[in-house]
């Protein structure tokens, strides 16, 4: 895909993603082993960096007031996710630990939930949650639509793509 920034990012496009919530290929603990690691990695020393670039794409001046969430005792990554995503995730691993768990669903309510998460309708309702927390970074990790949601309104500066063979 190489050269194609925009493209609709789907199961096509990149061999499948999941079906019905399943993986079209078996577990690989390796492949889990590093999507735990890209999304649980946090540099502490190159936070505030990062947050002045945050503050500065979004034009705003830098946020100090981020002591009052939940999730201020340990600085962690955010994984933002949709309701299907999230149902495939089997119980024992929800919510995805060490990290800020995220779902994109206009069904879910966050009283339907016993898991520490946050509900979220719309792309632009995570946006306004972002400026809320204290995070390193933010991963969209599925599925094609959220995907597709996120490449439309141009917020995927990244993508990390793993083939499986």
């Amino acid at each position: 895909n190489e050269g194609k920034k925009n493209e609709v990012f789907n199961n096509y496009t990149f061999r499948g993603l999941g079906n019905k919530g399943v993986l079209p290929w078996k577990c690989n603990s390796l492949d889990m082993k590093y999507f735990r690691a890209v999304t649980t990695y946090v540099n502490e020393s190159k936070y505030e960096k990062l947050k002045y670039k945050r503050c500065k794409y979004l034009n705003k001046e830098t946020v100090d007031n981020v002591n009052d969430m939940p999730n201020s005792k340990k600085l962690q990554n955010v994984v933002v996710m949709g309701r299907t995503n999230w149902e495939s995730i089997p119980k024992k691993f929800k919510p995805l630990s060490n990290r800020i768990n995220v779902i994109l669903s206009r069904t879910l309510k966050k009283e339907d939930f016993d898991e520490d998460v946050y509900i979220i309708n719309k792309v632009e309702d995570l946006i306004v949650l972002l400026g809320k927390l204290n995070y390193y970074k933010c991963f969209i990790i599925g599925g094609s639509v959220v995907y597709q949601e996120f490449l439309e309104k141009k917020l995927i500066k990244k993508i990390y793509f793993t083939r499986i063979n």
